[in-house]
């Protein structure tokens, strides 16, 4: 069976991290005659003169579909039920008669109209029914467009923007692709998580309202750069990176963050637009170190 980039890229940060520690605990409180000779020996390293393009980074959170109008349609005037014109499941336009009221000794006939386009989700009440003030005579739902809500963590929220194309995976396995249409500008006061609304078209019916859904957003664009796994390192906090070299050849640890793994490479953000990253001999070198480089524009086979 074949296994997924995104487990490659686990296994291979954790490797990584498991030989932070262990490396960590084998360390002498003072340096050995030995790694004090080879701070002085000048290391050579293969450098590769990269280029970033302008990429987005996909925000991922768990979310439902949600009509865009779902109201229950009250009397306003208590009365005794005369009408049904509609049964469950009808379509009805704005203004149509959904239920008309009797008020006996007013011989009043007041009438109960939708308020808007929609499908009779239900009929609450049949012929001959006494409806109160404020009962329930039907729900009506519009479900087009549908809306994908997601509540976004604060520390993602600053990269999104309205306008922003965004996929959904439903739980039956349909996918779906939509734009952020709403960011709210209040965090919920227990999660601290920000709604965020996506507006998905839905004419034919087949998005079903309070569905749970995965959702992916595209966030705003940043420079990224793709590289191979197999340069990742970490640096004596147990941050993930890579290694470069600044104009004077010296080596620099850099903290990047994964954009997206696929099957030729990582993406990767937290660099500049060019960069010169190491990708051979980046294990024997350490930070602020001069080195001796050998330039390629491509990565080697």
């Amino acid at each position: 069976m074949k296994i997924k980039q995104t487990y490659k890229t686990a296994a291979i940060t954790a490797f990584f991290l498991a030989i932070w520690m262990v490396s960590g605990s084998l360390v002498d409180d003072e340096v050995s005659p030995k790694s004090e000779s080879s701070l002085a020996t000048l290391s050579s390293v293969t450098v590769l003169n990269s280029q970033a393009i302008l990429k987005s980074k996909s925000i991922r959170a768990s979310g439902f579909t949600e009509a865009d109008k779902f109201i229950n349609v009250r009397a306003e005037i208590g009365g005794r039920v005369v009408s049904t014109p509609f049964k469950q499941g009808d379509y009805v336009k704005e203004g149509d008669l959904i239920c008309q009221l009797y008020i006996a000794g007013r011989e009043a006939y007041p009438k109960i109209v939708a308020p808007f386009s929609g499908y009779l989700e239900s009929l609450n009440v049949d012929k001959g029914d006494y409806l109160n003030t404020g009962g329930t005579c039907a729900s009506l739902i519009d479900s087009n467009p549908m809306l994908l809500v997601a509540d976004i963590a604060e520390k993602d929220i600053a990269d999104l923007e309205v306008g922003a194309n965004s996929m959904a995976r439903l739980i039956s396995g349909d996918e779906i692709q939509g734009k952020v249409s709403f960011i709210a500008t209040s965090a919920d006061r227990n999660t601290r998580t920000f709604r965020v609304e996506i507006k998905v078209d839905n004419k034919d019916r087949t998005i079903r309202d309070g569905v749970s859904a995965e959702i992916f957003i595209e966030s705003k664009k940043v420079f990224s750069h793709k590289i191979s796994p197999a340069i990742l390192s970490l640096n004596d906090q147990g941050k993930l990176g890579i290694r470069t070299v600044d104009e004077n050849n010296s080596v620099e640890f850099r903290e990047i963050e994964i954009l997206e793994d696929t099957t030729d490479g990582l993406w990767i953000s937290g660099l500049n637009e060019n960069e010169r990253i190491i990708t051979l001999g980046q294990e024997y070198v350490f930070q602020g170190q001069t080195v001796n480089v050998k330039e390629i524009s491509y990565p080697e086979a």
